[in-house]
């Protein structure tokens, strides 16, 4: 009998941190995913990640903003095959519950990566905003800081593609 992989989530700050070299968290950011994927997990993240993690990346100010074929490149080759969306009645599902809840503002962005973390039955999601989605322990999603912890790995994978 095959058991299927777990699998973990990544959301937008994880992305980010992956992919920018420059960033404070990308060596322990690239590390926990490579440390995962090396033991047979199997990564996702929410469409609504992936577009949101390409938005930040082609606005960063100079010089770390990357030009939108680089930014595409870049989660297009690493993220977009386990991405994970909300079709329309979950979107009305999930603005329901969200107003309900009385979640406002960003958070809203939060509740759908998290709505989509379940959806992917992940054990894990992997963030640098670790208190953005507390609530996802409660339905058995381990919220996890990426950190000095986990090895260290070979990073050219998340590099951008040569010119």
């Amino acid at each position: 009998m095959t058991h299927a992989a777990s699998v973990f989530f990544v959301d937008t700050s994880c992305i980010v941190a992956c992919v920018c070299s420059w960033h404070v968290h990308h060596a322990h950011a690239v590390a926990e995913v490579e440390q995962r994927l090396a033991a047979g997990e199997k990564m996702a993240t929410a469409a609504h990640a992936a577009a949101e993690a390409y938005a930040v990346l082609t606005r960063l100010p100079s010089p770390h903003r990357l030009a939108p074929r680089d930014a595409l490149a870049l989660i297009d080759g690493n993220f977009l095959d386990g991405a994970v969306a909300l079709d329309a009645s979950g979107y009305r599902a999930l603005l329901r519950r969200a107003g309900a809840d009385g979640v406002t503002g960003g958070r809203t962005y939060d509740t759908i990566i998290a709505e989509c973390a379940l959806r992917a039955k992940a054990t894990a999601l992997l963030t640098f905003n670790a208190r953005h989605f507390a609530g996802l322990e409660a339905a058995g999603v381990q919220v996890v800081v990426p950190s000095a912890s986990a090895q260290q790995f070979d990073m050219s994978a998340f590099m951008p593609p040569a010119a």
